[in-house]
């Protein structure tokens, strides 16, 4: 493909970028950085940079949001970009029948967290929400924490002292194919699809505002969960959002809504996770439509709400994102080792 061929794709990408708003962008990526996750050439570049591509103008240079650099990316169909190249790796098992989406599975996590500041405050305290693999049928069957004293306190890992906080060990998931009987859920999340909202990703912050978004047309995860949890309510259905994890795709933070169906069986309603079979290599037919209403292996839940923070951290008497690192892989698989 051309140069001028290869920068329309990616003005056009560009065009229909739905952009961090100004107060929630952080210039995370220099320009040679951005250049290398997009891989589209430094000439391309230089025609995003000219037509908007947003950056914020810092003292060592052009700094880059990486929310917008991954929507752009995916919204680019490039196929060579970074975020392209990882989700099609960490979705490749997709392709799976039905027996593959609720057997058991064994995993591995390690969860840290870190004071940001070159120096953590007094009277440090953390936590961190708990996993909570019963939910779909899993287990949390051994686990440790670091340093000594860290506890798990009703629905958070707590720890008052100096860090890092470590949380280690091994979970179960599993699933179980099931999908909504009533004909209300299924009218409202019908509804929610035919609209045609776009998958993002976004700050945590920004998703809370779930109707600016949704206005904007874009629905990234905790967006839809509150969204559909309001909906349900209003047509008197009980529901609640969850916040977990989506196993595999980059151990990514994900969330979704919980509903108490017609047959009195509390349901994982996913939006998300059907739009994601769009960016799958060959994914089974039947795997978009199980993912509303089934307990799927590939989802670790937390005890906590959608628009909840999973960790947090108070130093020197006010509170500080901490850093956070989470690796989750399969246990003593082919899978696991490649990953």
């Amino acid at each position: 493909m051309s140069v001028t061929a290869e920068a329309d794709r990616w003005l056009a990408a560009l065009d229909g970028l739905y952009s961090v708003p100004d107060e929630h962008r952080v210039g995370f990526f220099d320009r040679a950085g951005a250049v290398d996750l997009l891989r589209c050439g430094e000439e391309v570049f230089d025609e995003l940079v000219k037509a908007g591509l947003p950056f914020a103008e810092e003292s060592d240079g052009e700094r880059f949001d990486r929310f917008d650099l991954f929507n752009l990316a995916l919204a680019s169909r490039s196929g060579t970009s970074v975020p392209e190249k990882a989700i099609r790796y960490a979705l490749r098992w997709m392709h799976g029948g039905p027996e593959t989406w609720t057997a058991r599975l064994d995993w591995t996590f390690h969860v840290t967290l870190e004071c940001p500041l070159d120096a953590c405050g007094d009277e440090p305290q953390w936590t961190h929400a708990r996993m909570l693999p019963e939910a779909v049928g899993g287990e949390l069957y051994s686990w440790r924490v670091e340093p000594e004293g860290a506890r798990i306190v009703g629905d958070h890992l707590r720890h008052e002292g100096p860090g890092p906080l470590l949380f280690a060990g091994h979970v179960s998931t599993s699933g179980e194919l099931m999908g909504l009987r009533s004909p209300t859920l299924r009218r409202i999340v019908d509804d929610f699809f035919a609209v045609g909202y776009r998958w993002v990703r976004l700050p945590e912050p920004l998703q809370w505002e779930y109707e600016r978004l949704l206005a904007a047309g874009v629905s990234p995860c905790i967006s839809a969960s509150l969204f559909l949890k309001r909906e349900f309510e209003k047509a008197g259905y009980p529901a609640f959002t969850r916040r977990g994890w989506l196993l595999g795709m980059l151990d990514l933070a994900h969330s979704w809504v919980e509903v108490t169906d017609d047959d009195g069986v509390v349901k994982p309603v996913d939006p998300i996770f059907t739009w994601l079979t769009g960016h799958a290599d060959r994914p089974h037919p039947d795997l978009a439509a199980a993912s509303i209403g089934s307990r799927m292996n590939r989802l670790l839940p937390a005890a906590m709400a959608a628009d909840g923070l999973m960790a947090t951290h108070l130093c020197g008497g006010r509170h500080v994102d901490p850093r956070r690192k989470t690796v989750i892989r399969r246990k003593s698989t082919q899978e696991g080792a490649a990953a």
